[in-house]
């Protein structure tokens, strides 16, 4: 095709503007600024993965060993600002306790062959009333490493010197008249500083929230040190091994009032201050018979959703295993004006009593155990009709709740989803004990002859 004289040819036309060098440069300057920042973004998240990785698995290579001296120090510490520091090391403990006589003077045998920070305690009114115990631990050449929690108090002292650490529990006195030792927490390089010295197993200790009753002290020598221990041994072990502490959740509490409008009536004021007089005597009551239990079915609902009583419930629940059952239950609680309404079931099968106090209704359920589950039994008085509500097993933790020390089980959310399913934070006000909770089951029919046994009804 053949064109006119004024056509160009498209091939050969300059460009409109030619790049200038300056331009090339600011475009590389552009590109190495951008590869820098990928960098350093990189480097901060490999960092920050690393030191994740680092911290969640501590190592179990110690460096040191325990030298006496370090424990001496302390002591004599606490001696110049008036502190005492308690031995709390439970593995410790225990081995001294049992093997006692077997202590060799000027051997040392027990704290020596402690395996990570050996552990003491001090309470957290004589830290905040004695400032002065700190600043000698200072002056007598200790490393002291502060760990606080989430309001601020101090929870945990790590004392470096000569050998491994040191570690003070610090424990705080609350006004349900029990001791709180708060999980070990704090900024990462704080928790690197000590980390090396901690096995996985304490280590998962440390990350407990724990709660002791008040014990008293005395002073012994152990490997010719005199320390302050607890005056019984075997007690304090048993209450460490079952001091798992959850506190209630605040935050969840909080948003359910929110999201449903908390306003509640005088007259479900009125029930919840009985129910609460209620869950302390019936406390008091089973301490003192030495049987555990804990917050069942809808008060355990209120703790775990609201951190309160359930106003509309209109009674009290309560769990015991079976093996804990002692027949002392009844005539205790009925000295105490505790008056006895029905007993379904027998000791062997579905056993659950009720009792009632100035209107408010008690009800206590004991725990069978059937396999990898749960379950306690309920009756209906006028046919015989047997009910089962299985629960997935569990363990019990301590609570606070409403300034009462309870216990509660430990997979709390699995246990309230058994009993109210996946909905359980949704208030429900008309709920059928026979057929609402989702994981009740059909339990066979009392024979005739033995209903006057176990369905018992003294107030209807």
């Amino acid at each position: 095709m053949m064109f006119g004289p004024c056509t160009k040819d498209l091939r050969h036309e300059e460009p409109l503007t030619k790049p200038t060098s300056r331009m090339w440069g600011i475009r590389n300057l552009r590109r190495k600024a951008f590869v820098v920042v990928l960098v350093v973004v990189g480097l901060i998240l490999l960092d920050q993965i690393y030191l994740h990785v680092w911290l969640s698995s501590p190592s179990t290579q110690f460096q040191r060993s325990l030298h006496l001296d370090d424990v001496r120090q302390l002591l004599r510490a606490g001696q110049d600002a008036s502190v005492t520091t308690i031995l709390f090391d439970p593995v410790i403990l225990d081995a001294w306790n049992r093997n006692s006589h077997v202590e060799v003077p000027g051997v040392c045998i027990f704290l020596c062959h402690v395996v990570g920070p050996l552990t003491f305690a001090v309470t957290a009114a004589q830290l905040r009333d004695k400032p002065m115990f700190l600043s000698r631990l200072a002056q007598l050449g200790f490393t002291v490493t502060i760990f606080e929690n989430s309001e601020g108090q101090r929870s945990h002292v790590f004392l470096m010197r000569q050998g491994s650490p040191l570690h003070l529990v610090v424990l705080h006195m609350k006004p349900a008249d029990y001791l709180r030792q708060y999980a070990l927490e704090g900024p990462p390089h704080n928790v690197a500083q000590v980390k090396q010295y901690i096995t996985k197993d304490s280590w998962n200790h440390m990350k407990l929230d724990r709660a002791y009753e008040r014990f008293s002290t005395k002073d012994k020598k152990i490997d010719g040190v005199d320390l302050t221990v607890p005056s019984h041994v075997d007690s304090f072990l048993t209450d460490h091994r079952n001091s798992h502490f959850l506190p209630c959740n605040e935050s969840r509490a909080g948003y359910y009032n929110l999201k449903y409008l908390k306003n509640e009536s005088p007259e479900d004021t009125r029930f919840k201050h009985k129910a609460w007089k209620l869950i302390g005597k019936a406390k008091v009551l089973l301490d003192q018979l030495n049987i555990p239990f804990w917050l069942s079915s809808g008060t355990c609902l209120g703790f775990y959703r609201q951190c309160d009583i359930i106003a509309w419930s209109k009674d009290v629940d309560l769990g015991i295993f079976i093996e804990d059952y002692k027949p002392a239950i009844i005539t205790e609680f009925e000295k105490r004006g505790l008056r006895l309404i029905a007993k379904f079931g027998k000791e062997s099968d579905s056993l659950e009593l009720s009792f009632k106090e100035d209107e408010v209704k008690l009800d206590l359920f004991f725990f069978y155990t059937e396999g990898a589950t749960m379950w306690n039994g309920g009756t209906q008085a006028r046919t015989g009709k047997k009910y089962k509500y299985v629960f997935p097993a569990f363990t019990l933790c301590w609570t606070e709740f409403l300034e009462l020390k309870v216990r509660v089980p430990c997979q709390t959310e699995e246990y309230i989803r058994a009993n109210y399913g996946p909905s359980w934070f949704t208030p429900v006000t008309n709920w059928d004990w026979k057929t609402s909770p989702p994981n009740v089951r059909e339990n066979g029919v009392w024979p005739e002859a033995e209903r006057s046994e176990v369905i018992v009804l003294k107030d209807v």
